[in-house]
């Protein structure tokens, strides 16, 4: 098994700021705090798992990188997209599922 150092880019960055301001919008401080918390352990996980996800067919992820793959979180709520570069995998976005469509 190979272990790979995760990266997040900036573009995701910014998805994990816009999703903290919604979140405090409509849930406690602490709750949102919790929840993005839970988020970043998940993408932490690629370092273990990203070989196990596969490029995707969908054009919708492909815009990101001609390699770039999904995760989907584990309420099935946001996507992880994600390409592996050498040995490191770096997170390019992270959407709301119902945007992956084609």
């Amino acid at each position: 098994m190979r272990l790979y150092k995760v990266e997040i880019a900036s573009t995701a960055l910014v998805d994990i700021d816009a999703l903290s301001e919604f979140l405090v919008s409509v849930m406690s401080v602490n709750a949102a705090w919790h929840y993005v918390q839970a988020m970043k352990q998940e993408i932490m996980s690629l370092s273990i798992y990203a070989d196990f996800y596969h490029p995707s067919q969908y054009q919708d992820i492909r815009v990101f990188h001609p390699h770039a793959c999904r995760m989907v979180s584990h309420n099935k709520k946001w996507v992880y997209i994600f390409h592996i570069e050498d040995d490191t995998v770096v997170v390019d976005r992270i959407l709301p599922s119902k945007m992956i469509i084609k």
